[in-house]
């Protein structure tokens, strides 16, 4: 009579024997050296056989999962009792065997990675495993790897996969280590996620390719409808959180979110080299936190903000921000509504990106309660966006320095935004404005009822030789120590 598979023994709870996958069993006075040598004492035990693993055996190795060759080949030890995950089978003599992998691929688990079985649940148990014997790295091979979502343990959506504190889930090919959201996993109302946690500590994602199948998804579009990947909720913690060299492709929502909470700000978060395509809002967004880098990441055709920050204290409403000490440097942003979206925050550096060709504004820099200030734009480059930087705000200040802003169509600087919003506080200068290629204003204040203070813009370089009344137009009928001038004309020629 054939054993049952190691597939469906884990699916019964592991109390069955193990199948077709064979075993090579180690006495227990095998070395540590005769574990992984070719050297050492190996006994094969046939699974199909009747017969039990003598008492002698402290470790077996599987040749696969559900079959030889299928990629979970692992390496078990002699447990006296079950361990509490899934990482462990029970031979046919009822002894316990716990897995002993450091550093597991989610093949060991069960997954198939073939983009049609049902992999979630595989690949949450090796998350499961590693985070109960205390951190570690899950590992995704080449594949792809299918997840159909299921309620998340609070309650709050469908997810598809939970992370765990000290889990780091890594792929080894980043083009073809793939997690692929199933169709149908998302509709009207859903609070939908695909990785997610709303407390997290000592984490990370790297080096693979998420697909969240947005297409799949029919045309449900819901801006506060969760993200591809979403970390914090109201109240809860998330600190010392890596997302590095990921591909998320066609979230519906945002691509990758952490959210903190006045109450409970995120704490050194590195989100750096990933690449975000088609969300359907926001590429890259963080709330309420104290350190964030932003670094070398390519954010392409999102329909909302390529990277958008946020610290407002909604609770309180407080003048003081909530997100502190970020640095926002060396992006690339193509084709977003905006390429940089600085809400309420303080102490920032946003350096050496790239916006080009988005639909609204390269930067922009808004107050709603607390007063943004100790903001640093230095080394970008702006083109072919039609505004490239925008302020709104009362702010505690702001300096532009050394950026480039080419091909605009309504302002290389615009003071407020669709006619409304006072703007204080705002120095720039050794900027160049490249004009060859425009006729409208270099400086636009463009909110006639609001009051425009404490402005110094001079020694800024200006190519192509505008029109002097439109190096400065100013609608603001309220001003306050305004100063814009002393530009610095370079004869270009044509």
């Amino acid at each position: 009579m054939e054993g049952t598979t190691r597939r469906e023994a884990l699916a019964m709870g592991r109390n069955a024997t193990i199948g077709s996958a064979g075993v090579l069993a180690l006495s227990a006075s095998s070395t540590a050296q005769d574990i992984t040598s070719p050297q050492g004492v190996f006994t094969v035990v046939s699974a199909t056989a009747p017969g039990v693993i003598p008492a002698t055996v402290t470790f077996v190795r599987t040749d696969g999962f559900a079959s030889p060759g299928d990629g979970g080949a692992a390496l078990y030890r002699r447990v006296a009792s079950p361990p509490d995950h899934r990482g462990w089978f029970r031979s046919r003599d009822g002894a316990c065997w716990e897995l002993s992998s450091t550093q597991p691929s989610v093949r060991e688990f069960g997954a198939i990675g073939d983009g049609r079985a049902d992999d979630r649940a595989a690949v949450q148990a090796a998350i499961d495993y590693v985070a109960v014997r205390g951190g570690g790295t899950v590992l995704i091979p080449v594949g792809r790897f299918r997840l159909v979502t299921v309620q998340a343990p609070d309650a709050t959506g469908p997810i598809g996969l939970w992370m765990r504190s000290g889990v780091h889930l890594a792929g080894t090919d980043r083009m073809r280590s793939v997690l692929v959201l199933a169709d149908g996993q998302r509709g009207p109302g859903t609070f939908g996620r695909i990785i997610a946690s709303p407390d997290l500590v000592d984490a990370s994602l790297d080096n693979f390719t998420l697909e969240a199948n947005r297409t799949g998804q029919g045309t449900e579009r819901d801006a506060t409808n969760g993200a591809a990947i979403m970390f914090g909720t109201a109240g809860k913690h998330v600190e010392r959180v890596r997302i590095e060299r990921l591909i998320v492709r066609d979230a519906n929502g945002q691509a990758i979110q952490v959210v903190g909470h006045p109450n409970a700000v995120g704490r050194d978060i590195v989100i750096r080299g990933n690449r975000v395509e088609r969300s359907s809002f926001i590429g890259i967004q963080v709330s309420h936190f104290i350190g964030l880098v932003i670094d070398d990441n390519d954010v392409i055709d999102c329909r909302d903000n390529g990277i958008d920050v946020y610290g407002d204290n909604f609770v309180t409403k407080s003048n003081v921000v909530t997100s502190t000490q970020a640095s926002i440097t060396h992006n690339r942003i193509r084709r977003c509504a905006s390429g940089v979206f600085l809400e309420t925050v303080a102490d920032v550096d946003v350096a050496g990106n790239l916006f080009d060709a988005c639909r609204g504004t390269g930067l922009h820099i808004n107050r709603i309660h607390g007063e943004p200030s100790g903001i640093m734009i230095t080394g970008n480059r702006t083109t072919a966006t039609p505004i490239g930087a925008s302020m709104t705000g009362d702010f505690g200040g702001v300096t532009f320095q050394g950026n480039h802003f080419s091909k605009f169509t309504v302002a290389a600087l615009q003071f407020g935004l669709n006619g409304d919003g006072n703007v204080s506080f705002v120095a720039a200068t050794g900027n160049t404005f490249d004009c060859r290629n425009t006729t409208c204003p270099v400086v636009f204040g463009c909110a006639p009822n609001g009051v425009l203070s404490w402005i110094r813009i001079a020694d800024n370089i200006v190519m192509g030789l505008p029109r002097p009344d439109r190096l400065f137009v100013n609608l603001f009928k309220t001003n306050n120590d305004v100063h814009v001038g002393n530009f610095i004309g370079v004869q270009t020629s044509f």
